[in-house]
């Protein structure tokens, strides 16, 4: 057999089999008018999610900025006013909707946004948006988080199912065989062919993403770690993806044929997709049962119930006003230098931070605990590592929610103080009738909440991103073996 005038190996350029057969795989779905639909249906589906995503911030974004003047109006035009009543006046602390949550809004809208800081409490955070959707919005959001968790697989497994069993059932695997090719080299080919159209539209969607976080009001403070973050979004989801495709030509390598191959990937996807996610829920929940919200009330309440509070007959209060006469050398709350009332103000505070630290730090530990349960089979099931990697890095994950209410507590806290201090600097001993110029409202500064970084972040993540990491390679490694003895008939 003689080789045709002007080839490559005549010319001594040495044809590269695994290009070669990426090429012609490219080329095949650039010519496939079903892969172009498909294509054009998932972007369009991405705009979409960004683009209700980007509304939906603007909204929040508005209302936040409203909602923050309008309690700093109210909390600064108090006039002068007993600074105990004004702590019980309040103020409110806003949760600023992140801008990345336009990608992934994870768990905001069930955890609420704002919280009441009052004197002597440490409330829950209130307004939830869960609880006033309509039935619509509780049928689900269509976010780029359920484009590439959902939608993005399913094009994995259609780019590789068959791969394999298909060049066999159109008799072309064995003459490719034949004339040299190994079957390792059609797997590199048709792997990194269907990497690029995954990776490619993947690479859209940050740039999209990208754009919206630009699109972001002033308002929104641009964040230097915005960056990285969308940077772990991409690996997550590379290694997601990758995984899938990965996973569909081991299984079409080794599958009687391309419908078998197909009907087993699909039962996988739908089990990863939506039994295990619920699932894991579930057994996380027997496994760690959190309290009832009336439950962690009443175990707050009932230590609380130790401290003296305002009542001056508690045995606690009566055990202070001895401590503190005794420490300036006095006999009489009268002859004190210093307002008994601030002090006693401030140690009850104080002996509350301690109890509200010990109930609410146990509750956020067993939330954090549930979560790392929850995601502990996710090297066998992918979603369940890619869920909290993708809300961690928008933001929006139960770890982020911690962070602004300790941030809630400690300008609540501030508050406490500041109140606190003026009684004892400037009220007297028998005189219920003292008042902080309105001026002391001013100078509490209002509430601002800073997000924690992105290395932050990822250092929470770390666990979840070696479970896709090992997720990503045990399927490339599955697919390398499969590939290597391929089914031929």
């Amino acid at each position: 057999m003689t080789r045709p005038a002007g080839s490559t190996a005549e010319l001594g350029v040495p044809v590269n089999p695994i290009a070669t057969v990426a090429r012609k795989e490219w080329l095949d779905v650039r010519r496939d008018s079903r892969w172009r639909a498909l294509v054009v249906v998932t972007l369009l589906l991405m705009l979409a999610s960004l683009a209700t995503g980007l509304a939906q911030i603007r909204r929040l974004e508005a209302e936040h900025r409203a909602a923050e003047q309008g309690d700093r109006r109210a909390w600064t035009a108090q006039g002068a006013k007993n600074p105990h009543s004004a702590a019980h006046f309040g103020q409110y602390a806003f949760k600023p909707a992140g801008p990345l949550a336009l990608a992934d809004p994870g768990v905001d809208a069930y955890a609420g946004n704002a919280a009441y800081l009052e004197a002597h409490k440490q409330n829950e955070v209130q307004f939830r948006a869960a609880r006033d959707a309509t039935l619509a919005a509780r049928m689900g959001r269509l976010t780029p988080a359920f484009v590439l968790q959902t939608v993005m697989p399913l094009m994995a497994l259609l780019l590789g199912f068959s791969a394999f069993s298909g060049e066999r059932e159109k008799g072309t695997l064995p003459q490719l065989l034949s004339l040299g090719v190994r079957p390792t080299h059609l797997l590199l080919g048709k792997g990194l062919a269907g990497a690029g159209v995954l990776l490619g539209l993947l690479a859209l969607a940050c740039v999209g993403l990208a754009a919206g976080l630009r699109a972001i009001p002033s308002g929104h403070e641009a964040q230097a770690g915005d960056g990285l973050r969308t940077a772990g979004l991409f690996l997550a989801y590379a290694l997601y993806l990758v995984g899938f495709l990965a996973l569909a030509l081991a299984v079409s390598a080794r599958a009687p044929s391309s419908r078998s191959a197909l009907v087993g990937l699909l039962g996988f996807w739908l089990v990863n997709t939506f039994v295990a996610p619920r699932l894991a829920t579930d057994v996380v929940d027997e496994a760690l049962p959190l309290p009832t919200a009336q439950a962690f009330r009443d175990a707050v309440a009932a230590d609380k119930r130790a401290l003296f509070g305002h009542d001056e007959t508690h045995p606690g209060f009566v055990a202070f006003r001895d401590r503190v006469l005794a420490r300036y050398g006095v006999k009489r709350v009268e002859d004190l230098p210093v307002s008994f009332r601030g002090l006693s103000l401030r140690e009850d505070d104080e002996a509350g931070y301690r109890i509200f630290d010990r109930h609410f730090g146990r509750l956020e530990a067993e939330i954090e605990r549930q979560d790392a349960l929850r995601s502990l089979p996710g090297f066998l099931f992918p979603m369940l590592a890619l869920q909290p990697v993708s809300m961690a890095m928008a933001g929006t994950d139960n770890r982020h929610h911690h962070h602004f209410v300790r941030a809630a507590e400690a300008h609540r806290r501030a508050i406490q103080t500041a109140a606190s201090q003026d009684l004892i600097d400037h009220a007297r001993n028998g005189d219920e009738s003292y008042v902080a110029p309105a001026s002391l409202w001013d100078a509490i500064p209002a509430f601002h909440y800073e997000r924690p970084g992105a290395a932050w972040a990822w250092r929470g993540q770390a666990a979840n991103l070696a479970s896709l990491a090992a997720w990503s390679s045990a399927c490339c490694l599955l697919a390398w073996a499969a590939a290597r003895r391929p089914r031929l008939s």
